[in-house]
């Protein structure tokens, strides 16, 4: 054992460097996981551990390098978040004149939501007026384009804080775009055409408007899904698909065809690569005499930063263009294009660059498919090595099946890769993602992406409309495939919220599955079954609060209020989140459903009148293991509901006399101002625990509202 240990240890060495993202990403972790925003220094004192260790112990020079990379990723995330620091909005403002630059439109049938950086706005400080705007308009057309100084009438809000303890935080992410206050517009931009313009602005106004203009001249030749989808895929303008084709492609495992991501960025410049390399294989004095091939994946390098400009230059669209430049790179300058080392380079850049995107859902989801394909295909071409040359020739039917085999296994291994990604961020999975993977790859590699290659190509010379119709009739039938699998029984798996720490064993098990090479890679299945322990020991709350303190949602778990004495199967019949409003926070309500494990679409947040008894004042029930519950709207009902209920909910702030006072665990509207979304999960005794979104956000610079 000891003899096969050193020969497996001896396979790594050469590996070794395809742990420096993990180390980095370790670092970002950190950072981004603690509770308040720590000093400047700790980075210096972090690194100079590092040195310290190298220097004491030369044997541990190599987890002294670890100690630093980690050290690094610390300080990358503290140095962006400092960069990107912008004022935010405290409070409300109500309607108020606003005025600034039009940064970026995005349409859709029944709204435009713009991007503005602020120059001026109505009862507003100046020195803590927010640097840029989101706002939702959903009036009639303007003709106001990116690059315009415009003023409208608005009403502003903080940016939004998480739904629920431990989910998406929407304000983070607005944080590191600059973005410190949304809200909704109540009357059109008025332009000021005689604004200046500086030169950065003239151009990034010529690329926003190019984007848009594009949009629209692809859904003007093909209106539709089809055509929204391609427009989508082309500029990442996806606002015009309508909701019944999102769900469509969710549901069939086919939403990443809606993200600029490596298949999309991959397929555009290998199509530029091959037709070039193609053009010039076929004049012989170039072919025999110049390096064709180096000159293709430049022309292709190229083509992918015409593309990532295109596209607007989003998460999923960088980091595609990263990966596919460091692929083409490599062979510009004689390495071997696709390979671990590249996604570790890839990952590394992204992290030190912007350390955010750890949390992203697409770069966890896009580097999870891609190392776990390359891990699998390097074990794939390790073993046909060994097999006899006559076993690796292939006639024209065995190339087929080939094909067939190699597709099924990409689309199960990324599927696999995957599933713990969008089980955390999504609660759900689609269980028929392969067949529906199978079917419509093909024709996203050889019918829509050349179609909209050649739109892209013809566009300068106005001869791009039949090539939009064509890419928009392929995506049609990948919609018609979406619209099948999503409709067969069971296609959607819905789990409740996943703890962090499963989520974190996964990846870490998957991450030593691919990136070691010896037998003991297998030591990375285990993560599964202890993320599963992981899971079924963290329960999904029963009771959810708002963050804006005036609604709250009770998963009723398939039965009736009145007659809940043990907790049933949690989709069971009649399962579903009972609110005490079905008008305010829908978006919280349908987060709430998704995190209870059920299905906004099937069973959609329900009256708290339908199942509990309510009256003017509020609402109240029993829940399993004899627990009753009290909301209350009025301050004249809280006496008699602290007394009789075991938690009362009040959606008005209580003075501390009276809260003393209260018998029952108390949560009022001053709790959740404070503290933001609370959830309460009720274990076997009866007892309750009770969580806030501040416990897991902290008090850091995204939190500051």
């Amino acid at each position: 054992m000891g003899a096969a240990a050193a020969r497996w240890a001896a396979a790594e060495r050469g590996r070794l460097y395809l742990w420096a993202p993990v180390a980095i990403g370790v670092g970002v972790g950190v950072y981004f996981g603690l509770r308040a925003e720590p000093h400047w220094s700790v980075s210096a004192w972090w690194m100079g551990l590092a040195v310290a260790l190298a220097v004491a112990a030369p044997l541990a020079r190599k987890p002294a390098i670890a100690v630093a990379l980690a050290g690094l990723g610390f300080a990358a995330a503290d140095w962006r978040t400092e960069t990107v620091s912008a004022p935010q909005l405290s409070r409300e403002t109500g309607i108020i004149e606003i005025a600034g630059r039009l940064l970026a439109v995005e349409e859709s049938a029944a709204q435009r939501r713009m991007v503005i950086a602020l120059a001026r706005a109505e009862g507003l400080d100046p020195a803590r007026m927010p640097a840029r705007v989101r706002v939702v308009w959903r009036g009639a057309v303007f003709d106001a384009a990116p690059g315009d100084f415009i003023t409208l009438r608005a009403g502003l809000r903080p940016p939004p804080p998480p739904a629920l303890p431990g989910g998406f935080d929407f304000a983070r992410q607005l944080y590191f775009r600059g973005i410190g206050a949304v809200g909704f517009a109540v009357s059109p931009p008025a332009v000021d055409r005689a604004a200046p313009k500086t030169r950065r602005q003239r151009i990034a106004a010529h690329v926003e408007m190019m984007r848009v203009s594009l949009a629209r001249r692809i859904l003007d030749a093909a209106p539709g899904d089809g055509g929204a989808i391609v427009a989508a895929v082309v500029t990442g303008k996806r606002e015009a698909i309508s909701y019944r084709a999102e769900a469509a492609l969710r549901d069939s495992g086919l939403a990443h065809l809606l993200a600029i991501s490596g298949l999309h960025m991959g397929l555009a410049a290998g199509l530029i690569f091959f037709c070039v390399r193609l053009g010039l294989a076929l004049i012989e004095p170039l072919a025999l005499r110049f390096p064709i091939k180096k000159w293709a994946a430049a022309a292709a390098l190229a083509s992918g930063v015409f593309y990532l400009v295109l596209s607007g230059g989003g998460w999923s669209a960088r980091r595609a263009f990263i990966m596919t430049a460091i692929m083409l790179v490599a062979i510009l300058i004689d390495r071997r294009a696709l390979s671990l080392r590249n996604v570790a380079a890839a990952a590394i850049v992204i992290l030190l660059t912007t350390p955010e995107a750890l949390f992203q859902p697409g770069f966890q989801m896009s580097f999870a498919a891609v190392a776990a394909l390359i891990a699998a295909y390097e074990a794939w071409r390790d073993r046909d090595r060994g097999a006899p040359e006559q076993e690796r020739r292939f006639t024209m039917a065995g190339r087929a099946k080939r094909y067939a085999a190699g597709l099924a296994a990409t689309d199960l291994i990324a599927a696999l890769a995957t599933a713990p990604y969008a089980l955390y961020h999504f609660n759900r999975a689609a269980v028929y993602s392969l067949p529906a993977n199978i079917a419509a790859m093909p024709l996203m590699g050889f019918w829509i992406m050349p179609a909209a290659v050649a739109g892209l190509c013809l566009a300068p010379f106005g001869a791009d409309v039949p090539a939009w119709r064509a890419a928009a009739a392929g995506m049609e039938v990948v919609l018609a495939i979406a619209t099948e699998v999503s409709g067969w029984r069971g296609a959607v798996s819905v789990t409740p919220q996943w703890p962090l720490g499963a989520l974190l064993v996964l990846t870490l098990g998957g991450l030593w599955l691919c990136l070691a090479r010896a037998p003991w890679r297998l030591g990375g299945l285990a993560a599964v079954p202890l993320a599963a322990t992981l899971t079924a020991g963290a329960p999904p709350a029963d009771i959810y609060v708002a963050a804006s303190g005036d609604n709250a949602g009770v998963v009723t778990r398939g039965v009736m209020g009145a007659a809940l004495a043990e907790a049933p199967r949690l989709d069971g019949p009649g399962a579903a989140v009972a609110v005490y409003s079905t008008r305010r926070n829908a978006f919280a309500a349908a987060m709430w459903t998704e995190a209870a494990g059920l299905d906004p679409m099937r069973a959609p947040p329900e009256a708290m009148a339908d199942r509990f008894s309510c009256d003017g004042s509020g609402c109240a029930g029993a829940l399993p293991r004899g627990v009753v519950f009290s909301v209350i709207e009025a301050r004249a009902a809280l006496a008699e509901d602290c007394a009789r209920a075991d938690l009362v909910i009040a959606f008005f702030p209580v003075d501390e006399a009276a809260r003393r006072a209260c018998k029952a665990d108390l949560i009022d509207r001053r709790a959740v101002w404070r503290r933001g979304a609370h959830a309460v999960s009720i274990d076997e005794e009866g007892a309750l625990t009770i969580r806030n979104a501040m416990e897991f956000r902290g008090q850091r610079p995204w939190t500051r509202n």
